[in-house]
């Protein structure tokens, strides 16, 4: 039986290890078109069944053939048929297998002598020491041999083992595969194209001394690391071949006709045709081209599985005919996660990089694929060559070289230089462009020069005109609008004193109706009328009014020019007291805090207006429960006033009065007593100085000083002096405000509460019949009062009437001031109860709830309070089912957290109102939250 050839063999070796149910379908598609070579690997198969186990082992005694290659000093004796761990070949010990081809097997070995160090040493397989192997590794040994370069493995060493078979040693390369290292160390596209061009010029160097690779792939080019920086490898040139007269080796190497040489997926069109023509160095060009495409894309021209499933014939046409897409179409055209992958391992973004390819790189790949190798690139310093010009913007060989682009690489090589003889170009032009313009326009304006003289004369006279009439209308309207303030003052409380304004309140309403018509032109002048109109409404306790106008106020600062202007805060900050004493508190410190800002951008941080400022912003954060902040914010007004106007000036009275009003919150009532005692000694000492620009506010000022005092001394139990304190608020503001204003109204109801503490209750009763004009939310706090001092004097049914007037009130009411609610519900069950009526009680209760669905809505933490006031009145009556309803849903309606009592307001209040338990003087608890 003649020696099979290396096609059979490769065949055979591959349908051997194959189930054999999987045998028929490959060699239909590896010997497609071959019967020859089907059968002669089909009678290579059956031979080795039937050979089994036979002669694996050679019987006892037996000799090796006497053509043997065997040294005539061998040191050692290998008793086995092939080498183990730890064996010794000549001079060097085994130490680890590192790597196994068709025909050798590679071993990590350490050497001993002449100096001790790691090396490769590769040795041909037992059974494969044919003539045509021995050859090639000869071959192999000798071109490595041939060649001195640092990125190709050096030869160190040969000779043959015990059993004749050759060996030789190279230098270790602890390195994996160029492809792999790229990935594994996410090397950009440049620092892959730096790696490459190392390659071709040991690719160079070898093909210089006269080898030719021919299997050039990543696993035949390692990377190992030297001092930090990566070193590419080239090894394994089993397959290589001479291209000049010197032999690689005395024995017959002969590479046959149509014999298979190289791997697939790398091989060039050359090779995989298997013709006469004869190899040279092109096609380890073709092979780098490959290499580079997939480095630059991370897959090969085609694919290596596709290649071996479609058989020998499929595959060598595909390669020798079949044109591969270019590498940026190859990326474009990939899946979005395969893609997004790839461009992560190059360190670059997935829509840029193929566009990073295009071009240049796709021009150099293509070349060097090229299917005829004439086109291809001459040598490998060429293709090396071309990828240097390619990083150095230089015109490439690879690309056809038109004149757009090299002047394209011209100027990307000089980027710098380009950009300012573009900039010099352009202000050449632009400055000739202009030049041209300006001599036509002048041209034409000299014609129209004696025209236009004439007619820019009669404008200029229009114009002055025009100016002066302006001029004279703003002078009118300033006029009219500081005699229409000066006059409209006159309604405000503190000036009218008690005399009869019914005409100048008509001439106000008129003039608020108008004010927003006949000053259109005029922003400032009407912006100051409004803020004076919403002013005067304001005082007059007229809120809606006063709303109105702030509100208009805001639409014409619009209109003004100048975003900081002192107007504009000063509506801001009048607005924001307005909203305050409506209990709109969020849109209130918002407002405030803007006027604040204008303010201290305007006058700096230690002027009175920004003093003001604080005071509002620290009542409107203590309306929110913001205690802490409160206390601070107005600490600061009190040492901006005391600083700028000085410690004796009503304004600095004004501060420490609001700053007591919030620290009686804290505690340390005594304290907060001699800072509200001595703000009102500051305030009432101002009445004897002429400070013109707190006249009309002084007086109430000083009762609300009195207010704060009366809650302070009535929290200590000193009720006589509270009483005192309040009735003189009360004369003060009767004086100013009237009866029927909302802040007589307040200071009633802290009387009313006082004479109830005390047991006056003849006065309380007489006090509340006697006052006119109370009615609203006044009216439902008075009632509140009235019913708590019922209901303590054991009037019963007078009480039950008081609640029921007080509850239809207040239902008629919005937001916080609902909280009145509770309380009154309260009282009206328990006189309900007392008279024996505990029925009438518990339907009062569910009225109420269904009252306050209707008028609050199901997510109102009111609604959760009137739950909780029945949940213990049903407790008490034993109804312990209907109580455990009622509580749940008091902790529904926590949960939801009052989305219709205002969020974190709601919760605010609640803890105001004590909810797990009004005392029995609950409507006092009441009137010390209305003083804020």
């Amino acid at each position: 039986m003649k020696e099979p050839s290396e096609r059979e063999l490769t065949a055979f070796s591959a349908a051997r290890r194959l189930p054999e149910r999987e045998r028929t379908a490959y060699l239909e598609k590896a010997c497609a078109g071959d019967a020859l070579l089907r059968e002669r690997v089909e009678e290579l198969l059956r031979a080795s069944e039937e050979a089994g186990a036979f002669l694996q082992e050679p019987a006892s005694g037996a000799k090796r053939p006497a053509q043997a290659m065997v040294p005539p000093n061998p040191p050692e004796t290998v008793t086995g048929p092939a080498e183990k761990l730890g064996d010794r070949i000549g001079r060097y010990k085994l130490l680890q297998q590192i790597g196994e081809g068709g025909c050798g097997v590679v071993y990590m070995a350490e050497q001993t002598e002449p100096v001790r160090r790691r090396v490769a040493l590769k040795v041909i397989k037992l059974g494969m020491d044919t003539k045509s192997v021995i050859a090639r590794f000869e071959a192999e040994r000798q071109a490595l041999a041939l060649m001195d370069h640092p990125n190709i493995a050096k030869v160190l060493d040969a000779g043959a083992t015990a059993t004749g078979r050759p060996y030789f040693v190279m230098e270790l390369v602890k390195g994996i595969k160029i492809t792999d290292y790229c990935d594994q160390a996410n090397l950009s596209t440049r620092e892959r194209l730096d790696l490459f061009i190392q390659v071709c010029q040991a690719v160079q160097h070898a093909h210089q001394k006269g080898v030719i690779h021919r299997d050039l792939k990543p696993s035949n080019i390692l990377v190992t690391s030297r001092d930090g920086v990566p070193v590419p490898k080239v090894i394994d040139f089993g397959i290589a071949k001479a291209t000049t007269d010197q032999p690689l080796t005395d024995k017959t190497l002969f590479t046959a006709f149509e014999q298979f040489m190289g791997t697939p997926a790398y091989m060039s069109p050359e090779q995989a045709e298997m013709s006469e023509l004869g190899i040279d160095t092109r096609s380890d060009i073709y092979s780098l081209g490959v290499l580079l495409y997939e480095l630059l894309t991370g897959r090969t021209p085609f694919d290596a599985n596709e290649l071996l499933r479609s058989g020998l014939d499929a595959m060598r046409r595909t390669i020798r005919e079949q044109e591969p897409a270019r590498p940026s179409t190859r990326l474009s055209t990939m899946l979005a996660a395969d893609l997004s992958a790839v461009a992560k391992q190059r360190q670059c973004e997935s829509a840029k990089l193929s566009g990073s390819i295009r071009g240049d790189l796709d021009w150099i790949v293509m070349k060097s694929l090229e299917k005829d190798r004439a086109r291809r690139y001459e040598t490998a310093n060429g293709l090396a060559a071309d990828i240097q010009r390619h990083l150095k913007n230089e015109p490439v060989v690879a690309r056809p070289p038109s004149n757009l682009y090299r002047f394209q690489k011209l100027v990307r090589r000089n980027r710098l230089a380009f950009a300012a003889l573009a900039a010099v170009a352009a202000a050449l032009v632009i400055g000739m462009g202009i030049s041209t313009w300006q001599f036509i326009e002048k041209s034409r304006a000299y014609r129209q020069t004696l025209r236009a003289e004439k007619a820019e004369a009669r404008l200029r006279v229009q114009a002055e005109a025009e100016k002066k009439k302006a001029q004279t209308e703003a002078a009118k309207s300033q006029q009219v609008a500081q005699f229409l303030k000066d006059m409209l003052k006159g309604v405000g409380p503190s000036v009218a004193l008690g005399r009869d304004t019914t005409m100048l309140r008509e001439i106000l309403d008129r003039t608020a109706e108008r004010v927003g018509n006949d000053l259109t032109n005029q922003p400032e002048v009407t912006l100051e009328m409004c803020n004076t109109l919403g002013s005067l409404y304001f005082k007059l306790g007229q809120f809606g009014k006063a709303e109105s106008m702030y509100r208009r106020s805001l639409e014409v600062t619009k209109k003004l020019s100048a975003n900081e202007h002192p107007a504009i805060a000063a509506t801001l900050h009048y607005f924001a007291e307005l909203l305050r004493r409506e209990r709109k508190s969020a849109e209130a410190e918002a407002m405030e805090r803007q006027a604040l800002a204008i303010y201290r951008r305007l006058f700096g941080n230690e002027h009175p207006t920004v003093a003001a400022s604080l005071n509002n912003l620290g009542l409107v954060l203590a309306d929110q429960g913001k205690l802490g902040e409160a206390a601070l914010v107005l600490g600061e007004a009190v040492a901006i006033s005391q600083k700028a106007l000085g410690p004796e000036h009503p304004e600095t009275g004004v501060s420490l009065s609001r700053l007591g009003n919030v620290l009686q919150l804290h505690g340390n009532l005594s304290e907060v007593e001699k800072i509200l005692r001595e703000a009102l000694r500051i305030e009432k000492k101002g009445l004897d100085k002429d400070y013109t620009e707190f006249d009309q506010d002084r007086d109430t000022e000083i009762a609300w000083s009195l207010h704060h005092l009366s809650s302070v001394l009535a929290r200590q139990g000193k009720l006589a002096e509270a009483e005192a304190s309040i009735r003189e608020a009360l004369a003060i503001q009767r004086k100013l405000l009237g009866d029927g204003h909302p802040d007589m109204a307040r200071s009633l109801d802290r009387l009313v509460a006082l004479l109830g503490e005390q047991g006056k209750f003849d006065e309380v009763q007489q006090i509340l019949r006697d006052v006119p004009g109370i009615e609203g939310k006044a009216m439902a706090e008075t009632l509140g009062s009235l019913v708590a001092s019922l209901y303590a004097q054991g009037k019963q049914a007078e009480a039950e009437q008081a609640s029921r007037k007080a509850m239809e009130i207040i239902l008629n009411l919005r937001g916080q001031d609902c909280a009145k609610l509770p309380p009154v519900v309260q009282r009206l069950a328990g006189a309900l109860k007392s008279q024996g009526k505990s029925q009438d009680a518990e339907r009062f209760y569910e009225d109420a709830i269904n009252l306050a669905r209707q008028n609050l809505g199901e997510t109102n933490l009111i609604l959760g309070q009137l739950f909780h006031e029945y949940a213990e009145f049903l407790e008490h009556e034993k109804k312990l089912e209907m109580a455990m309803e009622c509580k749940r849903q008091v902790k529904c309606l926590l949960r939801i957290g009052g989305k219709n009592s205002g969020g974190e307001n709601s919760k605010t209040l609640f803890a105001d109102l004590g909810f797990f338990g009004l005392g029995p003087s609950g409507g006092g608890n009441l009137l010390d939250l209305a003083d804020l």
